[in-house]
């Protein structure tokens, strides 16, 4: 087919790949240093199972999801036709032979239709669906008008070339039946044909080489090496600031930083997500900010600090005082208000079909934001006068925190000896020590653990709090002072083994305080709830029909705890429970995470109100929850709509010790 054209292109396609590609990861090489080399196999997996078998695509919506893993596939499979189409730029006969050869056609012309019915289907999305998380986007439609170019030249390829030459290659076929009518052209127009279809294949598939680097396609790079550099586990942790390191006599005050707060303070894993975003718009469908008319979507935000990142180049790699010279991402590339707005409730990760990693950059810029320049919600120094002076954040006295426990017949313990004679030590938390409508969830949950005899006691004034709460804020120091003052008391009490109703502190304790020295075993109230139903050790009635169950989001997304809840709901229900639309791992937050507790919205429409909306076209009885801050949430939503005296808010642990029989 003519060797100097093919090298001649082939040199200037790699040759222009190569260089911007270089400009791209060399950027991203200068960025902050991030450890991402433990667990290899673990990491293989995730590219295995989430790259290569395209899992979270497909499971999170399967139509798209199938769609995107019909092309991926056509990629995959195609590359070896590419590298025949190569060799035959050099032998005009070139035909992989045998076996191998029967397959390979074969099998490529079965992927290229289901490409093509692929593509067709993305058209179809875009230009007659056009759901509301696709924006309209000029690069996508030309990305797919270029697949579809290709395929279709390969297919005209295989066609011309069969019927000038009938035994050549392995005839597949669509490309028999094509030839078939081709079979009156002269051999001067086939061989015409048969250029043009190769020649346009080629340009066109080493010009969309070239067009990668260039765009929002640049994932089809790098989205394996982000999923083999992913987080991992524990999900959703918040990063740790090392400040004894800062502290120390012999810190250069110079150095002395918290968080982001330009874009030279990114790390390199974060670079590497901005530019693998494939800007699919997954983590807008169930985000409560983006929902409910706040000024954030992670899908907006990586765009933002993507282009920043580029703008930026020059100062970023040159370091030293050109980096230190960058503008601020929050006030600047990031509005205060689309920081602040996120709730943390994990949902865009879930959804990210390539595990990008989105709250990490939020809760480092907060820290910034709390710790070096003191510019936050004036809210949240109320929230943190309350926790440093009396450990809660509504600043009530501490000494009070186990009085509800008193009028209850709850155990206050105090020494490691009772401790030791505990089943569980039940970690209660701020909201059920302190907030009326949490007091009512823990009464629940006594009457219930008295009814089955599990030996509970709670640490009355002395429990600690987990500073979940001002850690997702941004205040890492008083965390951290927290976290000491707790791992130091239940070490010195021994304790081991922690039941608690609060998702919020059950996520931190499990996941965040083995990095401080706390190593427990947690139970969720509706994982023991759950247990002791399934084992007979309470018994319950069924007096429920038509109720719904909300998915607190640090005990769904953020632990996988999913089916305690429902097993407890299906229980107490006469007839099936009923399903938000946005359930599980769609779950919508309640609006209370991130701090969000104690901050009024007033940007767009209350997050709570449309949760509440979200259930009203099946009518529940009762919305259930597991924690105390989602109930709180979704009664005061029912309040403002007028529905609180036709659909209850209630725990799950209410319901229940209503239903003891």
């Amino acid at each position: 087919m003519g060797p100097l054209a093919i090298t001649l292109l082939l040199l200037a396609a790699f040759g222009a790949f190569g260089a911007l590609c270089w400009r791209k990861f060399r950027l991203i090489a200068a960025l902050q240093p991030q450890p991402r080399l433990d667990e290899p196999l673990a990491r293989l997996k995730s590219v295995l199972v989430n790259g290569f078998l395209q899992q979270r695509m497909v499971r999170g919506e399967w139509r798209p999801g199938l769609m995107h893993a019909a092309i991926f596939l056509g990629f995959v499979t195609l590359l070896v036709r590419k590298l025949e189409l190569i060799a035959i730029g050099y032998d005009a006969g070139f035909a992989i032979p045998g076996l191998l050869g029967f397959v390979v056609a074969h099998g490529k012309e079965l992927v290229e239709v289901l490409v093509l019915a692929a593509v067709g289907y993305a058209f179809y999305r875009r230009l007659v669906l056009q759901p509301a998380r696709l924006e309209p986007n000029r690069e996508a439609l030309l990305i797919l008008s270029l697949i579809t170019v290709i395929v279709l030249t390969d297919i005209g390829f295989d066609a011309f070339r069969q019927a000038a030459d009938a035994a050549s290659g392995h005839p597949a076929p669509l490309a028999s039946l094509l030839a078939a009518g081709l079979s009156g052209w002269t051999p001067e127009a086939l061989a015409l044909g048969a250029a043009i279809f190769y020649w346009t294949q080629m340009v066109v598939v080493l010009g969309f080489l070239v067009l990668l680097p260039l765009g929002e396609h640049f994932h089809i790079v790098t989205a394996l090496p982000a999923l083999y550099f992913r987080r991992g586990h524990p999900p959703h942790a918040v990063p740790a600031v090392d400040l004894d390191a800062m502290m120390a006599e012999d810190a250069d005050p110079a150095a002395l930083k918290v968080g982001i707060a330009t874009a030279a303070d990114l790390g390199w894993k974060e670079g590497l997500d901005l530019y693998t975003c494939t800007e699919c718009g997954r983590c807008k469908d169930a985000c409560p900010t983006f929902l409910t008319g706040k000024p954030l979507s992670m899908k907006w935000v990586n765009d933002a600090l993507k282009h920043h990142l580029w703008d930026q180049r020059a100062a970023i790699e040159a370091g030293g005082e050109a980096a230190a010279a960058l503008p601020p991402l929050v006030g600047g590339v990031i509005e205060p208000e689309t920081l602040w707005a996120c709730t943390t409730c994990g949902y865009c990760e879930a959804a990210c079909p390539i595990e990008l990693e989105h709250l990490p950059r939020f809760f480092r810029m907060r820290q910034h934001q709390v710790l070096m320049t003191g510019e936050f919600p004036a809210e949240f120094q109320r929230v943190f006068r309350g926790y440093e002076g009396q450990s809660n954040p509504w600043g009530l006295p501490a000494d009070s925190r186990g009085d509800w426990a008193r009028a209850a017949g709850v155990p206050i313990v105090s020494t490691a000896e009772d401790i030791a004679a505990l089943d569980w030590l039940w970690y209660v938390g701020s909201a059920e020590s302190f907030d009326p409508r949490g007091q009512k969830i823990a009464r629940a949950v006594a009457t219930i653990l008295a009814r089955a005899g599990v030996r509970v006691g709670v640490l009355g004034a002395a429990e600690p709090s987990t500073g979940e709460c001002v850690r997702r804020i941004g205040n890492e120091m008083l965390f951290q002072q927290m976290a000491r003052e707790l791992v130091e008391r239940f070490s010195a009490l021994g304790v081991k083994r922690i039941l608690t109703a609060d998702p919020h502190a059950y996520n931190t304790l499990r996941n965040e305080y083995p990095a401080f020295g706390g190593h427990y075993e947690l139970i969720h109230h509706t994982q023991l709830i759950a247990q002791l139903i399934a084992e007979g050790r309470i018994r319950v009635e069924r007096r429920l029909e038509r109720a719904m169950l909300h998915d607190p989001c640090y005990l769904g997304r953020h632990n996988g705890e999913y089916e305690a809840p429902r097993a407890i709901l299906a229980a107490l229900c006469k007839d099936t429970p009923l399903e938000f639309p946005l359930a599980r791992e769609r779950s919508m937050c309640c609006g209370a995470g991130g701090g969000r507790m104690w901050v009024d919205e007033r940007i767009g429409t209350k997050i709570n109100g449309e949760r509440v909306r979200q259930a009203l076209p099946q009518d529940p009885s009762v919305i259930a929850s597991a924690c105390p801050y989602c109930a709180v949430m979704l009664g005061d939503g029912l309040k403002v709509q007028d529905l609180a005296e036709r659909i209850a808010s209630k725990d799950l642990a209410e319901l229940v010790a209503e239903a003891l029989a």
